[in-house]
This record gives C-alpha cells, sequence and structure tokens, in this order.
C-alpha cells in the first residue's frame, strides 16, 4: 500500500510539472511578442524579471499572473520605441550603397547641387567622388529593371523583402542584368567622374520613398 501510494503522488506531481513547462513556453512567446515591439532596454528588464522567477518553485496561479502582466505592457510601448526598434532592426539587413566618405548630399537636405530636385529638398542620398565610384546593392534581392529616366539617368532597381525598393541613378557601367539575384554587398555598378557623375539612391517603403538612413548604418 505504501508503494502504491508513493507511486499515485509522483504521477500528480509529474502532471503539475508538465503543466507548468506548457505555461512557461507561453511566456515565452509571450517575450517573443514584446521583443518586436519594445526597446533593447525595457526587454532585458524583462528577461531578468522572467529568469528571477524561473529559478524558484512558482505555482500555477503565479504563471498565469505573470503572462497576464507581460501581455498588459504591450499595449504600454509608445509608437515611437516600437517604430525606433523596427528601424534599428532593419538597419541589420543593409549595408551603404557607396563609400560613405563620398556623399554630397542627404535626405530631406535643401540642395542647389541639382536642378532636378523635388521642391529643391533631396530625396534620397547622392555620392560624388573624383575617382570612379564603386556601387554596391543594400540587401539581397532582385532586379526588377534596369533602364534610362530623365531624372535618374541609367538606373538599377532592386526589389528586396518586406516591400522595400532600392533605386540606383547615374550608373557609368552596369554589371547586372534585369531579374538576376543579387546578394547584399554586391558590386552592381561603378559611376565616372567625368561630366558630374554621382550616384542617386533612393530607398522606397510600401510605395513611399523613405529617409535611406533610417534603414542604412552610415
Amino acid at each position: 500500500m505504501y508503494r502504491s501510494r508513493r507511486f499515485i503522488k509522483r504521477r500528480r506531481n509529474y502532471g503539475t510539472t508538465i503543466v507548468k513547462q506548457v505555461l512557461v513556453c507561453i511566456i515565452i512567446v509571450l517575450l517573443i511578442i514584446v521583443i518586436k515591439k519594445m526597446d533593447i532596454a525595457i526587454v532585458n528588464q524583462g528577461i531578468e524579471e522572467i529568469q528571477a522567477r524561473l529559478n524558484r518553485d512558482y505555482t500555477v496561479a503565479e504563471i498565469f499572473q505573470s503572462a497576464k502582466d507581460l501581455t498588459a505592457k504591450v499595449g504600454e510601448v509608445p509608437e515611437s520605441i516600437a517604430a525606433a526598434f523596427q528601424r534599428s532592426g532593419s538597419k541589420l539587413a543593409f549595408s551603404p550603397p557607396a563609400d560613405e566618405a563620398a556623399i554630397i548630399s542627404t535626405f530631406g537636405e535643401k540642395t542647389g547641387y541639382f536642378e532636378s530636385e523635388q521642391n529643391g529638398f533631396e530625396r534620397g542620398i547622392k555620392f560624388q567622388s573624383d575617382k570612379e565610384l564603386q556601387v554596391f546593392s543594400v540587401g539581397g534581392g532582385i532586379v526588377s529593371e534596369i533602364g534610362e529616366s530623365s531624372h535618374y539617368g541609367n538606373f538599377i532597381k532592386v526589389v528586396h523583402g518586406d516591400d522595400i525598393v532600392s533605386i540606383y541613378g547615374g550608373c557609368t557601367q552596369i554589371y547586372v542584368e534585369s531579374l538576376e539575384k543579387v546578394k547584399k554587398g554586391q558590386l552592381i555598378a561603378s559611376i565616372s567622374p567625368e561630366n558630374n557623375g554621382h550616384l542617386s539612391f533612393e530607398l522606397w517603403a510600401e510605395e513611399e520613398i523613405v529617409n535611406p538612413a533610417d534603414y542604412i548604418e552610415f
């Protein structure tokens, strides 16, 4: 009889442990959701708090309360923090299209360099050098178009994920073809310094022009 009772008790404890493990998994999933919306300082604080709770013998009721508190924090995150975190994460995916030292104008800057600027303000980033300028794809993607226009001159358009498109205008030599798959940092063109040659780089997200500095770490 003694062995039988102890066996039953162990089975009950085993069942409780399984329930706790499942609930801990749920908390971890909620934490991942919060990470996508919160800045790194808040996330680190949350991780430390959860680790401290995991180091002691908590009850099922406490686990439910932790999940409830964690879910509530998601709605408290300011939009500015969430947007900043998303931008910082995006920067990990893109690299500069040319040498940073060659930048002559940045997004939103009032410029008189070129008459083609809309309303006199820079729509992207311009690069110019007294030597041949190498042009690189800012991220992996597909070359969707190679052409010529009055605004860009000879240009390359690359489609990336998340509805992001990069445009490289002013190319003298083009080293890729339409529909070609390119990698991040791949040499795709070059620009001669002759005749005021320069790279006009633009970045578009969801069919709207955006500040490249929000996506590229210079």
